[in-house]
């Protein structure tokens, strides 16, 4: 059974030994996908028979062999979702191993995801390798809501880039820039946003800092701080105009005004 509250407060309020946080998974996920997509990229598709996911932007947490991490949720309906993830250290490379068929506990509806109804027609979806994932469900979203929009990706190079084909099957307007030309245009997705009246964007600190400073409005998603920091989950603080919020409750996405960017900590 579904706990009664998807509070991570609630679920995190003690730790293991280790630094392993002690979170009530409440239910089984059968892999049902296990792709390679793009160097070190894979994609994974978990049935659950129901999950809790009621907009794009929110996260999952997976436990694979006895290790737990939240993961960025790309795509989701009533009984599944999807996960891109980084197979580069040791919680990715346990997960890319993983066969289909196999199954794993997880949780999922968590955090605080994006309102499709304050976004605009027409506003920008912008995301580096760090965010480009929760970005693929937002673009979907806004399509079903008859919304359309610019997309800018940032990647490091050609040989990196995934999921582009998913997002053209969404949106016309998309750029792409790599971090050595390979690609085409070199820079990273601030480069390719002057002014913009709305945006929504995921991804590395630097580059939120960078577009917060060129739109009015918008809404960002720190869940790279989530992802990255919550081996402590009393390290995942966010100072905002309301004071210091805990970025996996109040999170990951946030309005772009609330956020004291200046105070934002450098994601690794």
């Amino acid at each position: 059974m579904p706990v009664p509250n998807n509070s991570l407060t609630q679920m995190m309020a003690g730790k293991l030994e280790g630094g392993t946080l002690e979170v009530k998974l409440d239910r089984y996920g059968r892999i049902v996908q296990n792709k390679h997509l793009a160097g070190d990229f894979y994609k994974m598709t978990f049935d659950t028979g129901e999950c809790g996911f009621t907009r794009p932007g929110q996260f999952a947490i997976i436990e694979a062999e006895g290790i737990r991490r939240p993961f960025q949720v790309c795509e989701f309906d009533s009984n599944r979702f999807t996960i891109v993830f980084k197979a580069d250290d040791e919680v990715g490379q346990t997960l890319a191993r993983q066969r289909e068929g196999s199954e794993m506990l997880v949780q999922t509806g968590l955090g605080n995801g994006y309102d499709v109804d304050l976004i605009p027609d027409g506003a920008i979806l912008a995301a580096d390798s760090k965010g480009i994932p929760e970005m693929l469900g937002l673009a979907r979203e806004l399509l079903m809501h008859g919304k359309n929009c610019r997309m800018v990706l940032g990647y490091s190079s050609k040989k990196d880039i995934f999921m582009l084909d998913s997002f053209r099957n969404l949106v016309n307007d998309i750029e792409v820039l790599t971090l050595d030309g390979s690609n085409g245009r070199e820079g990273t997705p601030p480069d390719a946003v002057r002014n913009a009246d709305y945006i929504c964007a995921s991804g590395s600190a630097e580059m939120l800092k960078k577009l917060a400073s060129k739109t009015a409005e918008g809404q960002f998603s720190v869940s790279c701080a989530v992802i990255v920091i919550s081996a402590d989950y009393d390290d995942c603080l966010l100072d905002t105009v309301d004071g210091v919020v805990n970025s996996c409750d109040a999170g990951p996405v946030f309005d772009k005004n609330a956020v004291i960017w200046d105070r934002l900590e450098q994601i690794s």
